[in-house]
């Protein structure tokens, strides 16, 4: 009998240790998870009001503390970071740029600390929020275009959970994905102070549209001048000519004739859609002249009738 009563006692211990390692947490009001969860949630990329974030919002995470687990008087600590790793590791499209977590309100730019407080629980069986959300800088100098896709990889949050009352330490991970697509670019320095560039070639005779962007009579000069916010700025930069190109030349951006194009052209040469040219800012300013040429497709003649295209001007790094 003392041998029984032994084994008995070494079970009950075990079986107390095992329940003690367990969390409950859900996403969006959905399936509860415990022990120590992997989870994975949706959420939109939006620019914050102030445009100085661009926000991953929509993962309401929540959690309580575990029933049946530990005595009346209880607490779970809820804090950044985990064995596993940082508390916030953003995903490959955001390589090169600041980030940080929203928490209870306030913002930590990465490398976040481990061991921020962000939740302490009562064994009192009901939910709380644990309220962190992930962002992304928007720079004061020049950067590429960050374009997300539906599905994308945004990044991980880790987080621990401790108490009161013995040394467990569960953890929580949770995979950021894209909700929907975002493009933007991540620096607030600009062209053209974000103006719109309106092109308006007027009413021109079919047959006096050139063939070839550098040779056609029918343009229209623009000055393109960069800035950004803050002083001191220094940096190449590069210049991409967005869009979808005519059938019948790269260099040239469709328009809704079929027979017709626009070309940008820079220091003698034409800068194919989707291609870019390599200049400069200097102590946060700069600027380019650039011709927009109308162009027609060789042995045709456009259909008479007004016609119009659109593209966008992008400021990237080399």
């Amino acid at each position: 009998m003392k041998k029984l009563k032994s084994v008995l006692v070494l079970l009950l211990l075990v079986g107390a240790s095992t329940t003690a390692q367990a969390v409950d947490c859900r996403i969006n009001g959905g399936a509860w998870f415990t022990g120590n969860p992997n989870m994975q949630v949706p959420v939109a990329v939006t620019l914050s009001a102030d445009r100085t974030r661009i926000m991953l919002e929509g993962a309401r995470l929540e959690c309580r503390y575990s029933p049946g687990q530990g005595p009346a008087w209880g607490q779970d600590y809820w804090r950044t970071g985990n064995s596993s790793g940082a508390p916030w590791t953003p995903g490959p499209k955001f390589t090169g740029h600041g980030t940080g977590l929203r928490i209870n309100g306030g913002f930590y730019n990465s490398p976040v600390p481990s061991g921020i407080l962000i939740a302490t629980l009562p064994n009192d069986k009901q939910t709380y929020p644990i309220n962190v959300s992930p962002y992304i800088l928007v720079r004061n100098f020049p950067a590429n275009p960050i374009n997300v896709r539906v599905g994308d990889n945004l990044g991980m949050l880790r987080l621990t959970s401790s108490n009161n009352w013995d040394s467990s330490q569960p953890q929580l991970s949770v995979l950021y994905t894209a909700a929907n697509n975002f493009d933007i670019s991540p620096s607030t320095c600009t062209i053209n102070n974000n103006a719109p560039i309106e092109i308006n070639f007027g009413n021109v005779p079919q047959r006096a549209i050139g063939t070839d962007p550098l040779s056609t009579t029918v343009v229209s000069n623009r000055r393109l001048t960069y800035a950004c916010p803050d002083g001191g700025v220094n940096s190449p930069i590069t210049i991409t000519y967005k869009g979808t190109s005519s059938s019948f030349d790269s260099r040239l951006l469709m328009m809704s004739n079929p027979n017709v194009g626009t070309a940008m052209v820079r220091a003698g040469s034409a800068v194919p859609v989707n291609g870019s040219f390599l200049t400069r800012i200097t102590n946060s300013g700069g600027g380019d002249d650039v011709t927009f040429a109308l162009v027609r497709r060789n042995g045709s003649v456009p259909t008479a009738g007004a016609t119009s295209g659109s593209g966008v001007l992008v400021m990237g790094v080399p």
